[in-house]
């Protein structure tokens, strides 16, 4: 291995230490070494086993892969090198991208297979309303609510993940096939946030954004537009008034079919009527406050909105491509239960495949 390769996974090695938090001598500790061999190790001088990197990923909570593949591009091209005091949101920013990184090269190995392929749609617009509109038109669902937005996303290309983090999300797009995305949304985040920030990220990957992380900052004009885009994609003006007049008007009950109905957060059902003239600035600051609780929605709709993005949820596409690569012997058994995310927890429960030789 080149010394570059080297001092690439020594690289890892620091960020993955100062971004979980630990010292040069606990990884001492870890592999039984001094802590001047840390020092090398880190500046690339010193080679590591893959036993040692076995056991670096454990302490670290990352993946072994994570130490050994570059950085995927719009990724680098957007990172910062990690201080070694690094705050929450830098740590959490680190986190994510490892958490996006991963499932991007898991997003990348299936399409090389062609487990999963180029969506056939583009658009040719950037008014957030037109293109929410037409890729509602695409899914032929113009109105009514969204199933689960793993499923819509990955209509488009974009495959989700959602992981055990308190964030919101991120995305890239895929190099090889370029129009292939990778997404990943915090599962912490209440259920319509986690809808809301899914749409967001379907937003910049219909825009071509090569990379895009919600952590911390400034909204820009970029990210307002997307806003925009994710409010439409979910709440349709005609359905927005619709609810509006069988509510007999009646802002607080209007919104709160709206919220459940179409399984938003309240925030984003206070902001789409506002955006819509339904309610004034006024309004909109009395209405914010009144969340409805579990109760409300019962008594109005009998039901409380079913939870969407739950921890470990991906689309059907995708779990149907990682069962395919099992058959087809490109994954073992492990490797398959890894990118279900569990939806299936054991082995016995995969499909059968005769004398088994999976790597």
């Amino acid at each position: 291995m080149a010394g570059e390769a080297w001092a690439r996974i020594g690289e890892r090695i620091r960020s993955a230490r100062v971004g979980s938090q630990r010292t040069q001598d606990e990884v001492a500790g870890a592999l039984d070494i001094d802590r001047s061999s840390v020092v090398r190790l880190e500046a690339g001088q010193r080679k590591i086993s893959a036993l040692e990197l076995a056991a670096l990923s454990e302490l670290f909570d990352v993946p072994l892969t994570y130490f050994l593949r570059e950085s995927p591009a719009p990724v680098v091209s957007r990172r910062q090198r990690l201080a070694d005091d690094p705050d929450a949101a830098a740590r959490t920013v680190w986190r994510l991208d490892v958490d996006l990184e991963t499932h991007a090269a898991d997003v990348a190995y299936m399409a090389k297979w062609g487990l999963i392929g180029e969506p056939a749609v583009s658009f040719d617009l950037v008014e957030p309303n037109k293109l929410a509109a037409a890729a509602r038109e695409h899914l032929g669902i113009v109105r009514g609510p969204l199933p689960s937005l793993s499923e819509v996303t990955e209509r488009f290309g974009l495959y989700l993940l959602v992981v055990d983090r308190d964030v919101d999300g991120a995305s890239m797009l895929i190099d090889e096939p370029f129009s292939l995305g990778a997404a990943v949304i915090g599962g912490q985040a209440d259920p319509g946030r986690r809808r809301f920030t899914a749409a967001h990220e379907l937003g910049h990957h219909l825009l071509g954004d090569a990379y895009n992380s919600d952590v911390g900052g400034s909204r820009d004009d970029r990210e307002a537009l997307i806003d925009t885009f994710a409010r439409s994609f979910l709440l349709p003006d005609a359905d927005v008034r619709l609810e509006w007049r069988s509510a007999g008007e009646e802002p607080w009950r209007a919104l709160l079919r709206i919220a459940g109905l179409y399984r938003v957060s309240w925030s984003v059902a206070v902001q789409r009527a506002r955006e819509l003239g339904l309610i004034d600035s006024t309004d909109a600051r009395v209405l914010r406050p009144r969340c409805p609780m579990l109760g409300d929605f019962l008594a109005e709709l009998g039901v409380a909105p079913e939870a969407d993005l739950k921890n470990g949820a991906t689309g059907p596409y995708w779990k149907r491509a990682v069962l395919q690569a099992y058959e087809r012997s490109l994954i073992s058994g492990n490797r398959a239960l890894e990118l279900l995310h569990g939806a299936v927890t054991s082995k016995k429960d995969l499909p059968f495949v005769p004398e088994d030789e999976t790597p």
